[in-house]
């Protein structure tokens, strides 16, 4: 059975209501630019589109869940998933969290509940994602939910002048097994 809802300690990954929540969330991130990404301002009307196609839960594409704090009910940001495409037994996983709301460990606990979907439901021995070398606070989150360094593609993009690297991150299915997330998750509505 597959679920689509995984609540942990401080937050809960579920799937977006409707179109109306997700480009709600989607311009208070464009409001602030990203320093790492810059703007990922994309129409409202594309992200409504691209809600409409399938919810943001298309298997082989890349998909959004909403990310809710347990303690308000508040929308703090949402864990991208690119689900893996037929024979592929690679995942990846991204997360935004809005400023507000940094320094909690919601990112992390997303980051980790997101490896519990795509391994309990798709055929993923693989989950990968990645950030910029400068971006400190990514690398972060990313080794503290289980992730390790991979490696890194030098000058990949120019940010204010400098060129930056991107650096990726893995996680095994043998390394999620041992996460402690699995024995306090919480699966289905």
């Amino acid at each position: 059975m597959m679920h689509v809802i995984y609540t942990g300690e401080r937050v809960r990954l579920r799937p977006f209501s409707d179109s109306a929540e997700w480009c709600q969330l989607r311009e208070q991130i464009d409001a602030r630019p990203n320093d790492f990404w810059g703007s990922l301002y994309k129409p409202q009307g594309r992200q409504a589109a691209r809600f409409e196609n399938d919810g943001l839960l298309n298997t082989g594409e890349i998909g959004a869940f909403a990310i809710e704090r347990l303690d308000t009910s508040q929308l703090v940001g949402y864990e991208r998933h690119r689900t893996p495409a037929h024979g592929s037994i690679t995942g990846s996983v991204g997360t935004l969290i809005l400023s507000e709301h940094w320094h909690r460990g919601f990112g992390i606990e997303a980051k980790q509940l997101c490896f519990c979907y795509l391994f309990e439901n798709y055929p993923v021995e693989r989950v990968e994602a990645s950030t910029f070398s400068g971006h400190r606070r990514a690398r972060n989150g990313m080794e503290q939910s289980g992730m390790r360094r991979e490696g890194s593609c030098k000058l990949f993009r120019q940010i204010h002048g400098v060129y930056n690297e991107l650096v990726v991150y893995r996680i095994f299915r043998e390394q999620w097994e041992q996460l402690p997330i699995r024995q306090v998750v919480r699966r289905g509505a």
